[in-house]
């Protein structure tokens, strides 16, 4: 049985469904995802109360004026301070992954469970900005971006906030072992083996560059569980049933969230 609420962040408003009963788990979208992301990993989980919802300009939620990890943060502070909600594990794919350790550096929670994202990087996946901007520029990425928006995944977010917002994330990226030094919490990190789709030079350089990282967060934490799932950026659609017991994993040895 689910629930339907909406919050309101300022002007904006973003759709929240809950379902479920147990220790709470707060799933946090990627750029240009949804809260459907999540359905094929909830579907795996029993035993808990799981919490979505969608971020400005994304599905169901109200467009903005800015697109700015600051303003993904505020929307994740509102809807979880509207929610009686302590302790929750959080569980975050890309954008979600960076924003659930922000949060967690701020508020207490039972644990964090990081998909392919929020990996503290030791030198830039973005080696041309302006090649970038002018990428999400481009005739094909505009006709990808308005296709897209037509699916449940769908969003209003322009393409140049995704190119601010991924070169933002690229350089936060770069800063965050002391974030992670912070944390009191259990950290399972899932990271994709090829998160850079190609062959070229680049996608070598970014995937090379993000297992770099992951080794990095391993060193670091040593008790942080660090693990690596073959194929692409696209791990919640592709390997929903090890994130779901990655989640249960955690939450075995998590703090009662209750």
């Amino acid at each position: 049985m689910s629930s339907e609420t909406t919050v309101r962040n300022g002007a904006v408003t973003l759709p929240v469904t809950r379902s479920g009963a147990g220790p709470a788990l707060v799933f946090l979208n990627g750029g240009g995802a949804t809260q459907a992301a999540w359905q094929g990993v909830i579907a795996e989980l029993h035993g808990f109360e799981t919490i979505t919802f969608d971020l400005r300009g994304h599905g169901k939620a109200s467009a903005a004026t800015s697109y700015t990890f600051a303003d993904f943060e505020s929307d994740v502070e509102a809807v979880l301070g509207s929610l009686a909600v302590q302790r929750p594990i959080l569980i975050g794919w890309s954008l979600g992954a960076d924003l659930a350790l922000e949060y967690a550096t701020k508020h207490p929670v039972a644990g964090l469970v990081l998909v392919d994202g929020a990996v503290p990087l030791q030198q830039p996946l973005v080696e041309n900005q302006q090649k970038l901007r002018d990428s999400f520029n481009s005739l094909g990425t505009k006709l990808a971006m308005r296709l897209v928006r037509l699916t449940p995944h769908g969003y209003v977010m322009p393409g140049k906030a995704f190119a601010d917002l991924t070169i933002e994330l690229d350089q936060r990226r770069q800063h965050l072992l002391d974030s992670y030094r912070t944390l009191t919490c259990p950290v399972t990190m899932l990271l994709a083996t090829n998160s850079a789709h190609g062959r070229d030079a680049h996608a070598a350089h970014v995937n090379r560059t993000w297992k770099a990282g992951g080794e990095v967060l391993r060193a670091a934490l040593p008790d942080a569980e660090v693990s690596w799932l073959d194929g692409d950026h696209k791990l919640p659609f592709h390997h929903p049933a090890e994130i779901a017991r990655a989640i249960e994993s955690l939450a075995a040895k998590a703090q009662p969230t209750q």
